[in-house]
Parts: C-alpha cells; structure tokens; sequence
C-alpha cells in the first residue's frame, strides 16, 4: 500500500512539474535592462517630431525630414528603431527592428517605391523582419552573412517577448510559439565608400564601422546631413560588452565618425532616439579615453560596468579595460 501511494505521489509530481511554466530568461542584469524601463517613456525626443497615422498599434512612425521616416517599436525593451529612406526612385529600409509586427505592410502604406533593406549589422533586433523583403543587403563580411543565412531560431527570440521586456500587448497576428527570423539570402552585399543611389541628389555612402558586432556599418546621408549609426552610437547604454565586440575596433570606428564630423549634423541610431545632434560623437570618443584609463563614474555587477555620461553610457566587461 505504502508503495502505491509513493509511486502515486512520485507521479503527481511529475506531472506538476511538467505543468510548471518554463523559466524566465528574459529578465537580465539590472544595470542592462532596470526593471519597468517604460516608466521613462515616452522619451522627450518624441513631443517635437511630426507622427504619422499608420495602421498597426505595434509602430509608431515620425517624420525627420520630408523624405526620412523613423519606425519606432517602444512597447519592446530593445525600443529599436527602422528608417525608410525615400529617393526619387528608390527606397532604403535600414534595419527592419525586432520583427514582431508585420513591416511589409506598414512600408506599403508609406510608399510605393520600390524598397531594399540595408542591414546595419545582423543582430536579432535590427533583422526580424528581413524574410518580408525582396531585396536584402548587408555588408560584405563572413559573418554577417552567415547570420543572415542561418536566421534566428524561436528558442533564441521567445526570452525578448517575456516578463519585463514587453510592456504592451503583442500584435494578435503574432504566434508566440512559432515565431522566428528565418533564413534570407542576401541579394548584394556592400564594401567600405560604396554609394547607393535612390535617384535625385539622394545617395548613401557606406561606411565601415566594425567594433558593436563584426560587419558593423553606418551610412551616411550627405544631402541631409544625416547618419545612419544603427547601434555603433544610440542614445541609451552602448554594448561594448558581449562576445562579438572588438573594443579596440570600436573605439577606432568612433574616432572614424568622429574624424568626418563636419559631415553630418544629426544621428539617426538604432534605439532608442531617432534625431540626436552629432556633437555626441567627439564625447563617446572620449568616454571610452576615460574608461580605458581606470575613470569615469559606473555601477557594477559582476565583471560587468554600466559607466555613466551625458546622452548615453557604456556597457563594458571588466577584462576589457585596458590602457
């Protein structure tokens, strides 16, 4: 009888803990996401820009210059940010966010022009929504295209749709359980000074800008004084410290954007705030001058350091600090 009850016991156990819901990984070290981040939204930025009407709730659109649109995905932690770059007879989509609404059909309602997706670098939250696209481009580095073959799998998205990182709720069209970034062919692919014409006087000029992840680019809009930064620079805790950072080419590839300032006035990131002057550069340069040489205000947990400075901070290892 004893027996009985124990295999029965060992058995109800075991079906509790197949019930019990799976572990929550999304929540990270407070230094990198502080829990209920979205308290400080919207971001100040925001209240000056023109918004656009547009169909889906996920999206917020604004208006930077007549033909420069930033979409904006607030209710997701990364608050990553697209743009639609419009020429006379071409567009340029930089980046394509988290891919957790459906991109294609916004950008059909703000354009008609043929699109082509720029991918600034291939992390998750800058190529969700690729497969959408026709037409896909990245910069001619190994491993930038062997992520954007490879796609991302939902094991490896699931955590970025969890606890705090979302704060609204998700599309209804968005099926939790199968959703994924799945594989793309890049149709060209980009070298350093490379220019993309989109008709009229608009053109793009590439610039290499390795050091955030392998592959890094920005772009740069002369006519508009405009560049596209995508997460080499945004306004919120830079990631100088996962594996796929180089810091020695990091700091290299600011002090390149720093060395062509004269160029552009304004920087369009990939999070966060899409129109910050370009006067942050030549500070971001700087503050890492002051992290390698064992200053600079921060927090730490474990071996990793959130330092503080105006407009932005820097996420780094501690094994990485360096004279």
């Amino acid at each position: 009888m004893n027996g009985i009850l124990l295999i029965s016991l060992v058995f109800i156990l075991i079906l509790c803990q197949g019930n019990k819901p799976a572990q929550d990984t999304s929540q990270r070290s407070e230094i990198i996401q502080p829990q209920k981040w979205w308290k400080n939204l919207p971001r100040p930025k925001y209240s000056s820009l023109k918004r656009m009407k547009v169909s889906q709730e996920w999206y917020e659109v604004y208006q930077l210059t007549d033909d420069t649109l930033a979409i904006y995905e607030p209710y997701q932690f990364e608050e990553a940010i697209s743009y639609l770059l419009l020429g006379k007879e071409t567009a340029v989509l930089v980046d394509t966010g988290t891919g957790i609404g459906n991109l294609r059909k916004l950008v059909t309602e703000l354009t008609d022009l043929p699109v082509s997706v720029i991918n600034t670098h291939t992390h998750w939250d800058h190529i969700g929504a690729n497969h959408r696209f026709d037409t896909i481009i990245c910069f001619n580095h190994p491993e930038c295209i062997d992520k954007l073959l490879k796609g991302v799998d939902n094991t490896q998205l699931r955590p970025s749709i969890t606890g705090d990182s979302i704060w609204k709720p998700l599309p209804k069209e968005l099926d939790t359980s199968s959703w994924e970034s799945p594989s793309v062919k890049p149709s060209k692919i980009l070298e350093d000074g490379d220019i993309i014409k989109l008709g009229g006087e608009r053109k793009l000029e590439v610039i290499y800008t390795p050091g955030h992840s392998p592959g890094s680019i920005c772009l740069l809009d002369k006519k508009n004084r405009l560049l596209f930064t995508g997460d080499t620079f945004f306004p919120g805790p830079l990631y100088a410290y996962p594996e796929d950072v180089n810091i020695d080419l990091y700091r290299a590839s600011i002090d390149r954007l720093n060395g062509r300032i004269e160029e552009y006035d304004y920087l369009c990131s990939g999070h966060n705030d899409p129109w910050v002057k370009s006067e942050v550069i030549p500070r971001v340069a700087r503050a890492f001058q002051i992290i390698m040489a064992g200053e600079g205000d921060f927090k730490q947990d474990g071996d990793l350091r959130r330092y503080y400075f105006e407009g932005f901070d820097i996420l780094i290892r501690t094994d990485m600090i360096k004279d």
